[in-house]
């Protein structure tokens, strides 16, 4: 059969190359992925963070929306402010990241992050400028905690407090109940007034964990002595949310080659009663001997990392949360995951996951 060489015949062959490679094109092509909007920003706990968003903390106005009080100033404004953190910092976008890395546990964002933009300008549009800066204040509780109303207190903690903490205490996805762990009052003022990062760049004399202070601005000592009464006097649920302890996991058979086998260190305490020896006892597993817990948390694991930030860090264990029966020098066992060997273990923490903070932790090999 002769093969029509004419010009019409090259046009339709190329006419149908062109289709075909257009069709392939068209069913390779990935769907786009929409950048974020400035309120899901707002509203929503980072892709590299913990559990909060900006708006577990910060309403845009107050009174807020749900009702409730948080711990943070309203935002409306934030974007036209003269200064911010009691002047501590002269552009909006480090004050933003002193909430992303301190709070959120995420990674500052520059200039051109797209939800360093976005969110500016949401927040941007909320107001007219000027605006006036916030002062916040980092005061000391009073010394005479008595005296309280816990009724008073139960109904200011479920409109404040129970954003994170639970509704009258119980607990949520974003922070630990607090029923029947008596606590004494002198530490739940503490922890109120003081909590946040130790090394915080921005605010100082703060005593550690992913809980914001609440200033005196925001939450007056009277205010605060009503939440004491109310915290110390709460009773456990009945039903309890312990489960079997997770203490039964075996050692697996490793071998026992690695420099840092046989290596013995205490955890170092922090939050929550945490205390113990951990050993590593072969290649592949830690052993953690007399170890301390009052059990609460929202999902508490053994963590491993390279050195103490565990934010990078891996998994070992089961949720060892068990409130109310606590450890009480128990034996806990922590294995490394698939991938993972003792060259890229230089700590160990007892890590409470949702939030980013090490309730106790140990590095090896000191």
């Amino acid at each position: 059969m002769q093969f029509d060489d004419s010009p019409e015949t090259y046009m339709r062959i190329l006419l149908a190359m062109t289709l075909a490679l257009a069709a392939c094109s068209t069913q390779e092509e990935m769907p786009a992925v929409e950048p974020p909007t400035g309120v899901e920003v707002f509203t929503q706990p980072l892709d590299d963070g913990n559990a909060f968003s900006c708006n577990t903390c910060h309403a845009l106005e107050e009174p807020a929306e749900d009702g409730m009080r948080r711990v943070g100033h309203a935002l409306g404004d934030a974007a036209h402010r003269p200064s911010w953190k009691d002047g501590r910092l002269d552009s909006f976008r480090g004050a933003v990241n002193s909430c992303v890395t301190e709070w959120m546990r995420g990674e500052a964002w520059s200039a051109e992050d797209p939800r360093w933009l976005v969110l500016n300008e949401y927040l941007a549009a909320q107001s007219d400028p000027p605006a006036a800066a916030v002062d916040i204040q980092i005061v000391r509780p009073p010394g005479d905690l008595t005296g309280g109303d816990a009724d008073a207190g139960r109904a200011l903690f479920n409109t404040s407090c129970g954003l994170c903490h639970g509704n009258n205490a119980e607990g949520s996805a974003l922070a630990p109940g607090l029923l029947g762990l008596s606590l004494p009052p002198d530490y739940i003022a503490g922890r109120v007034r003081f909590s946040g990062a130790t090394d915080s760049p921005v605010y100082d004399g703060l005593t550690g964990g992913a809980m914001p202070f609440w200033g005196g601005d925001r939450l007056s000592d009277a205010e605060l002595i009503d939440l004491v009464a109310f915290i110390t006097e709460a009773e456990p649920d009945p039903d309890g949310n312990n489960g079997d302890l997770p203490n039964d996991a075996t050692i697996p058979d490793c071998p026992s080659t690695h420099a840092l086998v046989g290596t013995t260190m205490p955890l170092t305490t922090r939050f929550h009663r945490v205390e113990g020896i951990v050993t590593v006892v072969n290649d592949c597993a830690v052993r953690i001997d007399s170890f301390g817990f009052d059990g609460q948390g929202i999902d508490v694991r053994i963590y491993g990392g390279a050195d103490l930030d565990f934010a990078d860090g891996f998994n070992m264990s089961a949720d060892l949360k068990n409130f109310p029966t606590g450890y009480d020098g128990d034996t806990v066992i922590g294995v490394l995951p698939d991938g993972k060997t003792l060259d890229d273990l230089g700590a160990i923490s007892i890590w409470c996951v949702p939030v980013g903070v090490s309730f106790g932790d140990a590095v090896l090999g000191q």
